[in-house]
């Protein structure tokens, strides 16, 4: 399952299972503007995708078409065998924190319940228990003890660690998370790299954005590289090469060598938060 040109942009799996992902053929925008164009990928359950990709590749344009924030214009989507609408009970989402208003009146026990919203009769309540399986979502990213805290009072690092305790909250079988690091300090990033891995080896499917290189060499099973169109798509240590990048990153980045599964890049473009639509 693999393919490192853009001439090729599916990698069908071997397995006659359900796909997690399938996206054929997929274009999308905003008001008459093309975002990305002509992308398509298949993913199994229990893969680990690390999507790669300069500001304004369309990373995060691609992220909200799957979790259906953005309508196809062409092509389609399917996520557990179902339009992305139907989906959504079974999919946990995780925004760049520069989409949400933290000066909204709600505590983080509050933000992380609102993961178990489901609509009745056109309105929307919360799911029987939901302040026990919040907090059990805080205690899984060791921030329980910020419960209580109003999210205006937070910062950057504690903010993506509640965002993704609210992704997480309903037990997700398909996770799709806009730059989950950004703002971590190093054994925090370490941690969470550490939580996402477990959740793929026990079946949970990622789709994580991040500019960090090396993150998706050593810890993801696929990479896909994307500047507005599919670069490359397959295995890191076929993708994650000085000419995908230089295609990928416009000649922003260099590898600089690789031994074994250890990757020497420069320069890090990690975690930039310039305000451009991705």
């Amino acid at each position: 399952m693999s393919t490192s040109s853009a001439e090729s942009h599916t990698a069908l799996p071997t397995s006659r299972g359900a796909l997690a992902v399938e996206v054929t053929s997929l274009t999308t925008g905003y008001r008459d503007q093309v975002a990305i164009a002509d992308v398509s990928l298949a993913l199994e359950p229990g893969t680990f995708l690390g999507l790669l990709g300069p500001n304004g590749s369309g990373k995060s344009t691609l992220l909200k078409a799957l979790v259906g924030l953005l309508p196809a214009w062409e092509g389609s989507i399917r996520l557990l065998g179902m339009p992305p609408q139907e989906a959504r009970s079974r999919v946990g989402y995780m925004p760049q924190a520069e989409d949400l208003d933290w000066t909204f009146p709600a505590t983080v026990q509050e933000v992380v319940a609102m993961g178990l919203y489901q609509r009745s009769f056109g309105f929307r309540r919360f799911r029987r228990g939901s302040d026990e399986r919040a907090r059990a979502a805080l205690e899984r990213l060791s921030v329980a003890d910020l419960a209580t805290r109003q999210i205006g009072e937070l910062s950057g690092g504690q903010q993506r660690r509640v965002l993704l305790a609210r992704a997480l909250v309903k037990e997700p079988d398909l996770l799709l998370l806009d730059e989950p690091t950004a703002g971590l300090d190093a054994p925090s990033e370490r941690g969470l790299l550490d939580l996402l891995r477990e959740l793929a080896n026990q079946g949970k499917t990622i789709l994580a954005s991040t500019h960090d290189i090396t993150c998706v060499n050593e810890r993801c099973d696929y990479a896909l590289c994307l500047n507005r169109s599919v670069i490359a798509f397959g295995p890191p240590v076929e993708v994650i090469t000085e000419e995908t990048l230089d295609r990928t990153f416009d000649g922003h980045v260099l590898v600089l060598g690789r031994s074994g599964q250890q990757l020497a890049v420069a320069p890090h473009v990690q975690h930039d938060h310039a305000r451009t639509r991705d």
